[in-house]
């Protein structure tokens, strides 16, 4: 996912995840965590992909749907920022109005994914380490 150069001009100066969440309820686990933060990789832009889809063909449904199923996703990367915006597209989505404010909601939607996609990839990194190191040691000991 790319930005574009309306998307650009939004800043964020902060990091928009927050891995605590993730990690307390799979206890740490470097395995899950890596799981988890590959389905969110692969998942995000395809669900932001239906949602362009979507707002294109004015598809009220169809934008409720994913923001709706978004929600979830983005609650265990600890991506708190996006709740309001995905909640007042949801909602938006279920009055069907407002399509004008639903492609500006988008457009932030789409840069905090781009944002905590980058955040994600680098996290993993540490994590795909972690479980490559446990599986040396492993073989080492057998």
């Amino acid at each position: 996912m790319k930005a574009t150069e309306s998307e650009n001009n939004i800043q964020l100066s902060e990091p928009v995840c927050d891995f605590r969440y993730l990690i307390d309820i799979v206890n740490g686990k470097t395995y899950l965590i890596s799981g988890i933060m590959d389905v969110f990789l692969k998942q995000v832009p395809e669900d932001i992909q239906c949602i362009n889809e979507a707002i294109t063909n004015t598809d009220y449904k169809t934008i409720k749907s994913y923001t709706h199923t978004m929600k979830s996703s983005v609650s265990i990367m600890g991506i708190s920022i996006l709740m309001p915006v995905l909640m007042e597209m949801e909602n938006l989505g279920i009055a069907e109005t407002d399509i004008e404010k639903i492609k500006q909601l988008n457009l932030k939607l789409k840069v905090i994914c781009v944002q905590a996609i980058d955040e994600i990839k680098k996290e993993k990194l540490n994590y795909n380490h972690a479980i490559l190191k446990k599986t040396i040691n492993k073989n080492s000991k057998s």
